[in-house]
């Protein structure tokens, strides 16, 4: 029998070998739930300071979600993203507290009224260079105050004191 009269098979339906029961679709919101019992966590157990810092933190991720937004020429999640992190610079600015912070307090809101007003020009504009000096404003002060947070301010005044900012 010459290999062209053999017989082929015929392809029938692509099987895959199964390793056990198929993932559950609620494993994405297990694990979820988990994260926001672990951040839940994090916050109950956090002081001001560190309140203040994650705040920056989550701050900052946004505004750089945001500015990637902008490049990608992605209007609406770029004008969601900065409203978001003009809420979160509004937080930032309620947090302060005039009477303890003086001087620093007040410097303090020049500075987030800054970075208020530049997203909300780059939420109408796109312009990624109001994205870039927010980020560097907000990163420099948040580097600040997890500077003091941890204790390691190098002289008085060389960092925003935990006095401009309200205690929970």
């Amino acid at each position: 029998m010459s290999l062209l009269s053999q017989p082929t098979a015929t392809p029938g339906p692509l099987r895959v070998a199964s390793y056990g029961a198929p993932p559950r679709p609620t494993s994405g919101a297990a694990y979820s739930t988990q994260a926001a019992r672990y951040r839940d966590a994090e916050l109950a157990s956090a002081s001001p300071g560190q309140l203040v810092v994650m705040l920056f933190d989550k701050t900052l991720l946004t505004l750089r979600r945001a500015r990637l937004a902008a490049e990608a020429r992605k209007i609406e999640e770029r004008v969601e993203l900065l409203l978001k992190a003009n809420e979160m610079i509004g937080e930032l600015k309620l947090s302060l507290d005039f009477e303890q912070g003086g001087g620093i307090a007040r410097n303090l809101d020049a500075l987030y009224a800054f970075a208020m007003r530049s997203v909300f020009d780059a939420t109408r504009s796109g312009d990624v260079a109001a994205i870039d000096a927010v980020l560097r404003v907000l990163g420099e002060l948040r580097d600040a105050f997890a500077q003091v947070v941890a204790g390691g301010a190098a002289r008085p005044g060389a960092a925003p004191a935990p006095a401009a900012v309200r205690s929970a």
